[in-house]
């Protein structure tokens, strides 16, 4: 099937068609459309990152995600991370819609120069939600500039995902977006492309199948997207990496989007 491609900076003023909300201010993305038709009869709207699942790893390893995959068949499209290909800089851009230059975000404590999907929310007297684990960005950067900060403190993906469905079952935010870093941590560890980041996958596609299974009936649009993708290195780094992103490469830019 053809997959179209189309900018990070896109999702953030995609997000607020679907809500019915005018986007950040210093957007520079369009919304698109494919999802907005799609979500026409949705009321709120979460993101699901599990953070650097690029184009490169998910071509290997997609038939290892057969949920995930299935997801894609029906409905497909490629988006191309912001520089520099890291997470912070990526996620400031999902909820602001422009790119460095604009919202001013290097690092995962750093702070917004310009109007994010939160501030917008919250002029509209809606609420939202960041989740993720602690000195990571969907806590701190998400999570602490949302209304809702969903800390799942040290622990794991699975903590994320507990912790997502705790917040949606009692408070109902009307934007959620929450990072997974187990995808990134592996690749780092192993490499995308070597066999032994496949258990890892298979539990994320199953993490994945459970938070659609319980968000969707509450009336959530659900966009599953990564923030950057990632590459082999040739030679292990000195710190014992052999995988990193960060580059002007398809390896690290290219990232698959699906939703239901």
């Amino acid at each position: 099937m053809d997959v179209k491609g189309y900018s990070m900076m896109d999702i953030a003023p995609t997000v607020s068609a679907v809500l019915g909300l005018p986007p950040p201010a210093q957007a520079k993305g369009s919304p698109i459309q494919e999802i907005v038709v799609d979500f026409s009869n949705r009321k709120r709207v979460a993101i699901l990152v599990p953070d650097a699942l690029g184009m490169f790893a998910w071509n290997l390893w997609k038939h290892k995600m057969p949920y995930l995959e299935s997801l894609h068949n029906d409905r497909s499209i490629v988006l191309r991370s912001v520089m520099p290909s890291v997470t912070p800089v990526n996620f400031a851009t999902i909820v602001t819609g422009t790119d460095v230059q604009g919202h001013g975000v290097r690092v995962y404590t750093g702070s917004f120069s310009c109007e994010t999907l939160f501030d917008v929310l919250r002029k509209a007297n809606r609420k939202s939600a960041g989740v993720g684990l602690d000195d990571h960005t969907g806590c701190e950067l998400m999570g602490k500039n949302a209304d809702i900060c969903g800390n799942a403190g040290e622990g794991s993906d699975d903590d994320v995902a507990d912790k997502v469905i705790e917040i949606v079952d009692s408070d109902r935010p009307d934007f959620l977006i929450a990072q997974f870093v187990r995808v990134d941590y592996t690749f780092h560890k192993y490499g995308p492309s070597s066999s032994s980041v496949v258990p890892m996958l298979i539990g994320t596609d199953e993490r994945i199948r459970k938070l659609v299974d319980h968000l969707g009936p509450l009336g959530y649009g659900i966009i599953i997207m990564s923030d950057h993708g990632q590459h082999d290195l040739p030679i292990a780094s000195p710190e014992g990496k052999k995988g990193d992103h960060g580059t002007d490469t398809p390896e690290d830019r290219l990232v698959p989007c699906t939703w239901t």
